[in-house]
């Protein structure tokens, strides 16, 4: 088991957006931050702050640019394109669900997509931005092109992950879906190589078709989907996300650790207004009565509880803001790593 550090969320991130600023503006560098930090709040550690130092190499490399610069494609009342010119995909990404929104409160629905850009964080930051403000957000991205379809051993899938959330009214979480489509996201394989421990064997296959438990294996190797279903779902995020948008999709998309050129992914947003279906109190009673009626069900036997979605993450999420996030010694001290080299000081944990 490895060895686990405390530390407060506001002072990894103003830790994360220090080490960003020395090479992006301050304002992206904290957004950037910002989703990091929440992915780990929510216990998505894979896509916290243990990629730091990867998107640093990345930009380091030549492979990200310093500054997003998007540029609008084309649009119409309820849709538009941006290109985010290879820049940082969580800043292309809040501009893209802001126009979504925004079209959305006007015109019903808005949907933006985002090509040309760069791995985005996790999914569920942008669909609660809509949720809070009373919408219903939607999200998908595709990624590298590591994961094989059902029943091939040739990869041509990312694990093109899936979010929507849903309001439930002032001081309610929203009900949040955040879900690979694979049976795992490459970044807990990654993190599990970092933190040497051994991964479920339905997770990934080696390079020529095997079973394994090696993370190292894995990374070298090729993720599974979650079945039949999950391929089929991740097939639909790529043509929405990276078909539809003009992106690269498929086979095409480089790997984001491995090949030293822009991963040139898209993104796919919607916002649906509330609103323009029915009075937005009376949608927060119905919502709140479909909590209660799951929260409030009798579980089966070997359950104590029966959550809503994104209800385990948001109570995590609140455990963590008041007592400190749990990171593996290992991640802290790649940060603090990352941090000598533009000179700041080792940062203080719990």
């Amino acid at each position: 088991m490895a060895e686990m550090i405390t530390v407060r969320a506001e002072v990894l991130r103003d830790y994360c957006s220090a080490i960003f600023a020395e090479s992006i503006p301050e304002e992206e560098a904290r957004i950037v931050s910002d989703n990091l930090v929440e992915a780990d709040l929510l216990g998505f550690y894979s896509h916290g702050v243990c990629k730091v130092a990867d998107y640093l190499k990345r930009f380091e490399d030549g492979l990200i640019e310093g500054k997003t610069n998007t540029e609008v494609i084309t649009e119409t009342a309820t849709t538009a394109v941006l290109d985010a010119k290879n820049g940082w995909g969580q800043v292309a990404s809040i501009e893209a669900m802001n126009m979504a929104v925004e079209k959305a409160v006007t015109y019903g629905t808005g949907f933006v997509g985002v090509r040309n850009s760069n791995h985005f964080g996790i999914t569920s930051y942008y669909t609660k931005l809509a949720a809070e403000k009373g919408c219903i957000g939607f999200a998908t991205t595709n990624a590298s092109s590591l994961m094989v379809p059902f029943g091939s051993k040739t990869p041509s899938l990312g694990t093109n992950p899936i979010s929507f959330a849903i309001p439930v009214g002032p001081g309610h979480a929203p009900v949040v879906v955040d879900m690979s489509t694979g049976n795992t996201a490459r970044g807990k394989i990654t993190h599990a190589y970092k933190t040497g421990t051994a991964i479920p064997k339905d997770w990934a296959i080696t390079k020529d078709g095997r079973e394994t438990t090696d993370p190292k294996e894995a990374l070298d190797g090729y993720l599974l989907p979650m079945g039949p279903k999950g391929s089929g779902l991740a097939m639909v995020v790529d043509i929405l996300s990276g078909v539809l948008t003009g992106s690269l999709f498929g086979s095409q998309v480089p790997r984001m650790y491995e090949d030293p050129v822009p991963q040139q992914i898209g993104h796919f947003f919607g916002a649906i207004n509330i609103e323009a279906f029915m009075p937005l109190e009376s949608f927060y009673e119905s919502m709140q009565e479909r909590v209660r009626q799951t929260i409030e069900s009798e579980p089966m036997a070997g359950f104590e509880r029966v959550y809503m979605p994104g209800q385990i993450e948001e109570e995590k999420k609140q455990h963590q803001l008041e007592n400190g996030i749990e990171l593996p010694i290992e991640i802290i001290q790649e940060l603090e790593e990352v941090g000598k080299k533009y000179g700041l000081k080792l940062f203080e944990y719990q």
